[in-house]
């Protein structure tokens, strides 16, 4: 694999994750309306898209260092 299509796929990687956030944004958004017997479940499902996100974030990283050690 060429350092370009390295490159692609940690911009393409990136975009998911900025996806990802956003929709955790959004979902954090709703908070105040959200309905107390409700607030649990929304909380543990922001948790769970922060927790992916971290998850995704690790991984690029690895890319990008695997992209400097090999190109420079």
């Amino acid at each position: 694999m060429g350092v370009k299509s390295e490159i692609e796929e940690f911009q393409s990687m990136i975009n998911r994750i900025v996806e990802s956030l956003e929709e955790v944004s959004s979902s954090s958004a709703a908070i105040p309306e959200t309905a107390m017997d409700e607030l649990s479940n929304k909380i543990s499902s922001l948790s769970e898209g922060c927790e992916e996100v971290s998850s995704e974030l690790r991984t690029a990283i690895e890319m990008l260092e695997g992209i400097k050690s090999r190109w420079g």
